[in-house]
């Protein structure tokens, strides 16, 4: 017999998420949740399925109010969507996913799930897609990464960078002040959509950053032109892999972003990283720099009673044989 239980005191969430979650990203850590959770305040309400062997598998969930829904902890959601990507499942038997899904309560909405192929099951579908770069895949090399692309559009992106760099070009790594200007420029570029127009977003943001600086884990690039700062990407160094979180780009320098960009899969070359991820999000230039396309899963209880798109028109990056459909 299967007992399903809700866990909703944080202290005790805390104890079963280091017990249970094993990080295989910065966001994996409960340090990094609770960020959020400090400024959002969302009640954690943890979903626990036990037997006579014990915790068989481990939802960690959080219940916001104002929706009357759940959401993985700590439910940074805006605009109807969450942040947060690759939440943590805990499972005793790996192929127990879809029974630990057919638990959860009404109203649940999880998204951006990585799950293996041979875990899916009619129920979930493709969310959205993760673009991530794998440097061994590409020797380590950024002149074996140019061959992705055709010669000429190659050869036009580095000619942009070096009309940049020819300049008086200067990198600074993790002057904290410069957080201010990601959220200056994304409000400018996104106005209310953009994330950090939530100030509960945006302090827990400021959070993460200081959290990671003192830890050693921060990688918060700004690039300066002339002795004016047009870009600025805040990521983390975690395992082997690096993440950029967020960023901005100076709307008076048009193309600048292909520098910091490129400084990023020059600097996972250079130090041999398992991995960059520069997370989800229909930004066009993912697609035009030959990023490997990785897709994400999203479930609903009951299914599409949320204002969600369930299927995503995705047959054009992967296979039909590829997305799960019920």
């Amino acid at each position: 017999m299967i007992n399903r239980i809700f866990i909703r005191d944080l202290e005790d969430c805390r104890k079963l998420w280091e017990t249970f979650v094993k990080p295989r990203n910065i966001s994996d850590a409960w340090d990094f949740r609770v960020c959020f959770h400090r400024h959002l305040k969302h009640e954690p309400s943890f979903m626990l399925l036990e037997d006579r062997k014990g915790i068989a598998a481990m939802l960690p969930l959080s219940y916001v109010d104002d929706l009357d829904a759940y959401f993985f902890f700590p439910g940074e959601v805006w605009h109807n969507k969450t942040w947060i990507e690759r939440t943590p499942i805990y499972l005793r038997e790996s192929y127990h996913l879809e029974d630990l899904l057919s638990f959860c309560p009404p109203r649940t909405f999880l998204r951006y799930m990585a799950v293996p192929k041979e875990s899916l099951f009619p129920g979930l579908h493709v969310d959205e897609i993760g673009y991530v770069l794998y440097p061994h895949a590409l020797n380590f090399d950024v002149t074996v990464y140019g061959n992705r692309f055709s010669n000429k559009k190659f050869k036009n992106i580095m000619k942009t960078i070096k009309g940049f760099t020819d300049s008086e070009c200067k990198f600074h790594i993790n002057r904290l002040t410069d957080f201010q200007l990601i959220v200056d420029m994304s409000i400018e570029q996104f106005g209310s959509n953009s994330y950090l127009y939530d100030y509960r977003f945006r302090e827990g943001f400021r959070d993460i950053m200081s959290s990671l600086n003192k830890k050693g884990l921060l990688r918060m690039v700004s690039l300066d032109i002339k002795g004016k700062t047009v870009a600025v990407d805040l990521g983390a160094l975690y395992g082997g892999n690096y993440t950029v979180f967020l960023g901005g780009t100076h709307s008076g320098f048009p193309g600048i972003a292909k520098v910091i960009n490129m400084h990023h899969i020059e600097f996972v070359c250079e130090h041999r990283l398992s991995k960059i991820d520069f997370l989800c999000g229909d930004f066009y230039w993912k697609k035009l720099w030959h990023l490997d396309a990785e897709p994400l899963y999203m479930f609903m209880n009951p299914e599409n009673w949320f204002e969600e798109k369930a299927d995503q028109a995705l047959e054009e990056v992967f296979p039909a044989s590829m997305i799960c459909h019920a």
